[in-house]
């Protein structure tokens, strides 16, 4: 296996890892009657541990991706592959964001305090059915803007089917930043609901995976200016990958929430992918390095 898949391979692993230890902590480290953490749990020990260390593996791993120079590689010309399985992991992906919003736009209109009880602890059912949940209007604007990511990756997703003369097209570069508006405005909402939740232990992996879906989602789109480097989103794709997988195990009032995190971290890595297969393919046709891998 070429070395630059180690990345991916990483993150892979790590996630599966944190969403074991995640799903631990979530049944053993709260109090069954109030939701509050018990302090010293070790899954929830384990788990912080194991987010440092995987930060510092996927940080060195990075340094294995092609160092690039002004200008930097073009989206969608360099993530362009004549693999059509290949083209499906983001794909698919982009189809989960698209899920998501319009989970957004349903649950907008049947929010009942009788559904939002139901998260996976008390005290922060109670919070988010206290009037502290995503309002109607407020999940309209994230289930559009949901929706408008993803229907803003199809074009550029469209352009990375390799075709003998050339893409028959190149969709916008500013489109790229619908997904980093869509995802800022989550983050912001979704902040408004938890910093009120005395327990930090129980959100803080959910802000984190938002965190790293918007740095990457920017580092994605700035390969459509000539400003990418590979290396930076590869590293926020592979983290937002293992915080997504974390964020999985909590579960979620919110279908939506669910879909969204499952659909950037897929969307995510398969346009990593998408720029590795390229710079390997790259190099074995010219017989050429694309940058130094140290």
């Amino acid at each position: 296996m070429n070395q630059r898949f180690a990345l991916p391979l990483t993150a892979a692993l790590g996630g599966a890892a944190a969403w074991v230890l995640r799903l631990l902590q979530n049944h053993t480290g709260y109090e069954a009657d109030t939701g509050l953490p018990i302090p010293g749990n070790p899954a929830g020990l384990a788990l912080a541990a194991l987010l440092a260390g995987l930060a510092i593996a996927l940080a060195v791993t990075a340094r294995l991706l092609p160092a690039e120079e002004d200008p930097g590689p073009v989206l969608p010309r360099d993530f362009s592959t004549e693999n059509a399985g290949l083209l499906t992991v983001p794909m698919c992906g982009v189809f989960l964001l698209a899920l998501s919003g319009l989970c957004d736009l349903a649950e907008s209109l049947r929010m009942l305090p009788g559904g939002l009880v139901s998260s996976r602890h008390a005290i922060y059912g109670i919070l988010r059915a206290g009037g502290l949940g995503y309002s109607p209007q407020g999940q309209i604007l994230l289930g559009a803007l949901s929706l408008a990511a993803a229907g803003s990756l199809f074009p550029v997703l469209a352009g990375c089917r390799r075709r003998e003369g050339g893409p028959r097209h190149k969709a916008p570069s500013a489109i790229t930043l619908l997904p980093v508006a869509a995802m800022v405005v989550r983050l912001v909402l979704t902040y408004r609901i938890d910093s009120v939740n005395p327990s930090l232990s129980m959100y803080y992996v959910e802000l984190l995976a938002l965190v790293f879906m918007t740095l990457a989602f920017y580092r994605l789109s700035s390969f459509a200016f000539q400003a990418g480097r590979t290396r930076h989103f590869g590293f926020y794709a592979a983290a937002s990958l293992v915080l997504c997988a974390a964020s999985l195990a909590d579960g979620s009032a919110y279908l939506s929430s669910l879909l969204l995190y499952a659909g950037g971290a897929v969307t995510l890595m398969g346009f990593l992918l998408l720029r590795l297969a390229h710079s390997v393919e790259a190099e074995r046709d010219d017989g050429t390095i694309i940058g130094p891998v140290e």
